[in-house]
């Protein structure tokens, strides 16, 4: 699953947190009374950058973004109000443009952070609450602290531990809704079969795709469900052709 990140700092290895998510499974709820299953979220880091946002009517599941990071030490009253707010707000204003809403701000905090920012100070409490008023609103679980994430002591493992739960609890959640999304769309296409110039072919690649999400979840008998139904769909479309039907 595709994470983007934006960032202007160091950030701890990806190689980290990409074992830390893939560490331990989830329990993974869906709807339509469905019985929870626990599955690995196996998280794929990339640079934000606008070109590789979702494109309208592009609603592939594989490359979609499901979840955005800020991250941020900033820690100067000054650095905040000239720069970083403004960067953030550019930042929020392409996932509004582009639809998504999946997105979480991680404020940083060190010592060395704050040896080098001895003038203009704020505590960290006080730049979160600002970052929670101007951005998160009643979202205010949006924004999380990371304590001294490289060191080794028990307040950085304490921290790191709230964070990663955090993360995998908004990606399970963002992808959940919008594989919702993605079958509630599959359905709406394969209902127009009936209509001119339905295509199997562009159908078959939709529900190919959730096969292999599922697949990514190890949920393989999920996955081969998917091709139960195409399996099934195709012979009745060859039967309707023969027929004379469409």
């Amino acid at each position: 699953m595709r994470i983007f990140f934006n960032n202007n700092i160091p950030l701890p290895p990806l190689e980290l947190l990409h074992s830390f998510f893939f560490l331990e499974p989830m329990e993974w709820r869906r709807t339509y009374g469905r019985a929870p299953k626990m599955i690995h979220l196996e998280a794929n880091f990339v640079q934000f950058k606008e070109e590789l946002l979702p494109k309208e009517g592009n609603k592939a599941l594989l490359t979609f973004p499901f979840l955005h990071i800020y991250w941020t030490d900033c820690c100067d009253t000054e650095m905040y109000k000239s720069s970083v707010k403004e960067d953030m707000m550019r930042w929020q204003n392409s996932l509004r443009t582009h639809g998504s809403s999946d997105w979480v701000i991680i404020v940083v905090e060190t010592n060395d952070t704050k040896k080098k920012n001895k003038t203009n100070i704020l505590p960290r409490s006080s730049i979160v609450d600002k970052i929670r008023s101007d951005f998160c609103n009643k979202q205010s679980d949006r924004c999380v602290v990371l304590s001294d994430p490289l060191k080794d002591s028990s307040r950085s493992q304490e921290s790191w531990n709230s964070l990663l739960l955090k993360l995998r609890t908004l990606l399970l959640m963002s992808f959940t809704k919008n594989l919702g999304r993605f079958e509630d769309e599959m359905r709406t296409l394969r209902e127009k079969r009936t209509q001119p110039g339905w295509s199997f072919c562009e159908y078959f690649m939709v529900q190919e795709e959730l096969a292999f999400v599922f697949e990514m979840l190890q949920q393989f008998e999920d996955a081969l469900v998917q091709y139960d139904e195409l399996d099934a769909l195709f012979t009745q479309y060859v039967l309707n052709f023969g027929a004379g039907g469409t």
